[in-house]
Formats: structure tokens, sequence, C-alpha cells
């Protein structure tokens, strides 16, 4: 550690995320962003122009420089630069997911451990309020479906749609339900990419709690949604806008003191008309306002200097990863296109009459000026 009561850091990566973590590290009071790592020239300047920070072309420059690094990099560099980082004893802040490998995810959280660092991993659902909301209404959680849709980005297309966009909420059932996972079984294609960009996930945990995942970065419309089946009723949670409904089941209904199959026509036509008013009451939550990022950053800056409990630890960025690959596998098995000929776009491969109207369609995109 530095002399100064301020944590010394550094962003690694320049890009959509990179900036995101540089604009809100260089804002935070408690700590110095000394450096941004960014190989391109072209990013460099243009974090500089914003950010006014100093900027390196090599992440390996930063060794003595700083007590603790951000890595927001492409997916398939995480390792070996974390690796360096915790060589050479600097915390890090890994982006999710961690790593596209579950040995090189296991190995990470082996080192850390080894070399007293502390590491956390951006599954920054976890501190969306929105979820933390539902989580205290719901009580024991039983059943969850997630749904995690975008159009296609050009963004991390390094992996596929599993640990691009559904890693997210594997981590969050994760976290949620007791337990192992016992049984994962996945579907999905690739679209545009060489990787999956549609999947679907079914994922049982040892605990008795089922999760319905299903993740699209080939979407009509974007959508986050996390809707959470409990002991206590059911929370329908909207992540991208931060609300939740929730709807309660009363005591009398959770235990059986009355027999609805058995009440009258009038009683009936009741429940029919005032079902989420009286029978099942249904209510809008307040949910405060927050910046899942900043709250991420601030948990891991106060487990470095302050020794907190990490909220989200590296161990679990790698168990998160080891239930992704279980997806992927499963889609391996189950793929749409088994026997297509091989290339990125599945939903043609082996149809060799649709190939020319693809083939036209790149020819009707306008070079960029």
């Amino acid at each position: 550690m530095s002399g100064s009561s301020k944590l010394r850091v550094a962003v690694i990566g320049g890009g959509h995320l990179g900036r995101i973590h540089t604009r809100l590290m260089k804002a935070n009071e408690a700590v110095d962003l000394v450096h941004v790592a960014e190989p391109s020239p072209l990013a460099q300047q243009a974090i500089i122009d914003e950010f006014d920070v100093e900027v390196v072309s090599d992440y390996k420059k930063l060794v003595g420089e700083v007590d603790a690094v951000v890595i927001a990099t492409p997916t398939r560099t995480h390792f070996q630069i974390a690796d360096f980082c915790l060589d050479n004893q600097i915390h890090c802040l890994i982006e999710k997911p961690l790593t596209d490998s579950v040995s090189d995810a296991q190995a990470l959280a082996e080192k850390a451990k080894q070399n007293n660092c502390i590491v956390s991993v951006g599954h920054c659902e976890r501190f969306n309020p929105a979820i933390r909301a539902a989580l205290k209404l719901v009580g024991e959680p039983k059943f969850v479906q997630a749904a995690r849709m975008s159009g296609f980005t050009f963004r991390s297309t390094d992996i596929g749609v599993v640990h691009d966009l559904m890693i997210h909420d594997i981590d969050l059932v994760n976290s949620i339900f007791d337990g192992e996972p016992e049984f994962v079984h996945g579907t999905g294609t690739s679209v545009l990419s060489s990787h999956e960009d549609i999947s679907q996930a079914l994922v049982k945990f040892s605990g008795g709690g089922v999760a319905n995942l299903t993740a699209s970065r080939c979407s009509f419309s974007a959508e986050r949604s996390f809707q959470i089946f409990g002991t206590n009723g059911y929370a329908s949670v909207d992540l991208a806008n931060s609300k939740v409904s929730f709807v309660k089941i009363p005591g009398w209904l959770k235990d059986r003191r009355h027999d609805l199959m058995a009440i009258s026509p009038e009683q009936q036509a009741f429940v029919r008309e005032q079902l989420f008013t009286k029978v099942l009451p249904k209510t809008e939550v307040d949910v405060p306002r927050a910046n899942a990022i900043l709250d991420e950053h601030n948990d891991w800056l106060s487990a470095i200097q302050d020794g907190t409990q990490l909220t989200i630890t590296v161990q679990q960025g790698a168990e998160a990863v080891g239930i992704a690959q279980q997806v992927i596998d499963s889609i391996g098995q189950n793929s749409w296109n088994q026997t297509a000929s091989a290339g990125p776009l599945g939903i043609f491969d082996g149809d060799a009459d649709e190939l020319p109207a693809v083939e036209k369609l790149f020819e009707a995109i306008p070079e960029a000026a």
C-alpha cells in the first residue's frame, strides 16, 4: 500500500465498460485513479480527452504504481492480466465473467488466496436494489424465471451469450438457492457470431431451487426480467428500470384453511373479480435508486481498506463460470444445428438456397464513410 490514505487504483481496458469504471473511479473520493491501461492509441486519446487521466499502453507498467486494478478487458484476456496482477500482489475487481475457462477461474481463486489479494467479480446485479427488495418479500425462493435479451451490439463477441448475458442470472440464482447445481440442461444456437447467441437453460439445485433462464443477444427488444416464486409470494422484477411488483400469499391461503374449490358460484365470481386486490393482493414496491456498479466498487474497496466481507467473492465468480460451462456443454449435446455445415450463421447453415440472400444483405450495407 502507498503511504497515502487513498488507494491507488487503475482501470485496465478503455472500452465501453472500462469507461464506465473510469468515470466512477475518477469521481470516487476514496481512491486515487492514477492510470488507465489501454493499448489502442485511438482509445487512449479518447480517455485522456474525456477523463484527463494518465494512460499507459501496457498494464505491466502498473506494477509499483497501483494497489488495485479494475480489469474491464475482453473476457479471454482476464486470466492473463489477473494472473500477472495477483503475482504482483495487486487487488483485482474483474468484470464478469471471471474467465471463460473453469480451470482458469479456479486457478485465479486459488492464487488470490495464496497471495492474500482481495478479488471480486463484476456481477453487479447482486447490488441491484430491485433484486434486494424482492428477496426481502418472497420468503424462501423456490423457483426463478429470468430473461435477459438485447439486440446485437458487436460487443463481447469473443464469448457466447451464456458467458455474456446469462452469467448474470446464473450468479444470481447460485447466490439465492441453497446447495449445488445437480441438474443442468441447455439448448441454443448461433445466429450472427461463432458462439451461441440464443440460449435457454434449466438449472436444478440440490436444496430444491429451480431456475429457468433465457438469454438472447439477437432479440427484437431489450429485456432484463427476473421473476421469483417463494414461500411468501411472487415478485416480478424489472431489472432495467429497478421496479418490483409483489403478489402476497395470505396466511389463510398458504395454510389451506379454506377450500377454494368448494366455494359457491357467488364466491367464485368474487375471487375472479378481486383476485389481485383481495385474494392475492398485488403491490408496486418502492425501490430506492442506486448505482449498482458504484456500490460494487465501494464493496470491493471497503474489503481492501477495512477488511469487510465481500458481497461477491472470486470463488463465487468461479462457481458461476462452472455452471455456465455446464450450460454450454449441454448446448453442444442438444444443438439445433448438429447436422448443419460449419459456420457462424447457424440459422442459415446447410441451406444453400439462403446463402445468396445473405450475401446480398451484406452487399447492401453501405461502407462506413
